[in-house]
């Protein structure tokens, strides 16, 4: 037996990290015939050999050299009278080619036509990370398990999915979990960009879900909308909450992340998202505006470079309260020797501890002012709310907090900042 040199096992085990970057499977092969340890003309005769007997095994049609010396034989096309043509090569060789080619490509055709739903997720999954936060990504996975994983529906090829399949599949599933129009939106939102995406790789000629119409007043749930003492702070708790960040900044009860304290107090003013605070920099105020372009991502643990926004950019307004806690930052940072031109609220750009720690202390404070916990982002609901109760305009409001629709506005922003208590005595006032 023969054993192959030293130099031919360094050169094709990983371990050796013989290559020190990503190399593409030709320039590998180039690599190893340069170096010797391949033999170029053996290696193409075994692709010529593969090539020959995949030819053979899937070719119908006799192959002949006319006596002109050019090779030829017939392919399959249904637009000729016999459903062939004939086609001719100037060598064997050539002619192997361009069968082995054709009969190759229409393989590929036949696996696209059969291609499944469960089998397109990836490549869907990777081509919308392209465009969208990692945040809807993981609420697509999410959704997909609980609702698609082992339908059989994702498992049929996506050419035979009809109109109706589709439809009967959706209503039995809404009836199933007994859907609101929002945990709907989310569950038809897969399929339906599902099957955009596979009208743009041209596995189907149109998207059966466009077809569809669901009589949404009949078969989804009402929504209810959530109460407001678990949505947003009232005006006693959001003062309450203000001061108390004042006496706990003065009291610097985080050693590193001092500025949380005034962070907090400041989205009880500014209607941020808590990726967004952690990333304000000085430079994004602009007078009276904030020119937001950047946000933290938890997820990924990294600025983002945009927002959430579908522009990736938004302008919002500074209240004066709000532009006096920048510059009590501004101060503090000037008098601990602190950089003044980078980031206002987070200190040594340690995004995740003051990501982390924003969530953690509004709860602290909460609970040591004894009043019900509710989570950071109830800062940016709040805001939006006492805009609404004081006249501002719902579009406004949109436009400030970046929303696409302003149905999310309404819905899922704007609440009533009175207890239970004064709206009896509003009511009773105006009935007695």
């Amino acid at each position: 037996m023969t054993t192959a040199p030293d130099k031919a096992v360094t050169a094709v085990t990983t371990d050796t990290h013989c290559f020190s970057g990503p190399f593409t499977a030709e320039e590998i092969l180039s690599s190893l015939i340069d170096d010797g340890m391949l033999d170029a003309d053996g290696v193409q005769k075994a692709m010529n050999k593969k090539k020959y007997n995949y030819v053979q095994k899937n070719h119908s049609h006799s192959i002949w050299e006319g006596e002109d010396g050019r090779w030829r034989t017939y392919l399959p096309d249904a637009d000729k009278p016999k459903g062939r043509k004939l086609v001719s090569r100037g060598s064997q060789d050539e002619l192997v080619t361009l069968l082995f080619e054709f009969y190759t490509e229409a393989e590929k055709l036949r696996a696209k036509q059969q291609i499944t739903l469960e089998e397109l997720l990836p490549e869907w999954q990777e081509y919308k990370s392209l465009y969208v936060t990692d945040a809807t990504i993981k609420r697509d996975k999410t959704t997909w398990k609980s609702m698609y994983e082992g339908e059989p529906i994702t498992k049929q090829p996506i050419r035979t999915l009809t109109k109706a399949d589709i439809e009967e599949w959706i209503l039995k599933k809404v009836r199933l979990n007994n859907m609101n129009s929002h945990q709907y939106n989310n569950f038809s939102l897969v399929i339906r960009q599902m099957l955009t995406f596979a009208v743009e790789r041209e596995i189907i000629d149109s998207n059966p879900f466009d077809r569809i119409r669901i009589p949404k007043n009949r078969v989804l749930k009402p929504e209810v909308k959530k109460p407001s003492e678990t949505e947003v702070f009232y005006p006693d708790e959001r003062d309450a909450l203000i001061q108390y960040a004042f006496k706990q900044y003065e009291g610097k009860r985080d050693r590193v992340q001092i500025f949380i304290p005034l962070a907090i107090a400041f989205l009880l003013y500014v209607g941020l998202r808590r990726g967004e605070i952690t990333a304000l920099r000085f430079d994004d105020i602009v007078g009276k505006q904030i020119i937001l372009h950047d946000s933290y991502s938890h997820d990924m643990k990294c600025l983002k470079g945009r927002l959430k926004d579908s522009e990736g950019w938004r302008t919002v307004s500074v209240v004066p309260a709000a532009l006096d806690i920048i510059e009590m930052v501004r101060k503090e940072r000037e008098r601990l020797d602190m950089p003044t031109d980078k980031f206002i609220f987070c200190v040594d750009e340690g995004f995740e501890s003051f990501y982390s720690g924003l969530g953690k202390m509004i709860n602290n404070y909460c609970e040591e002012l004894g009043i019900p916990q509710r989570s950071i982002h109830k800062t940016r609901k709040t805001v939006a709310s006492v805009l609404h109760v004081n006249g501002v305009d719902d579009l406004i409001i949109q436009k400030e907090f970046g929303h696409k629709d302003l149905r999310t506005t309404q819905q899922c922003y704007c609440y009533d900042l009175t207890t239970d208590d004064e709206r009896y005595e509003i009511i009773a006032k105006s009935l007695s």
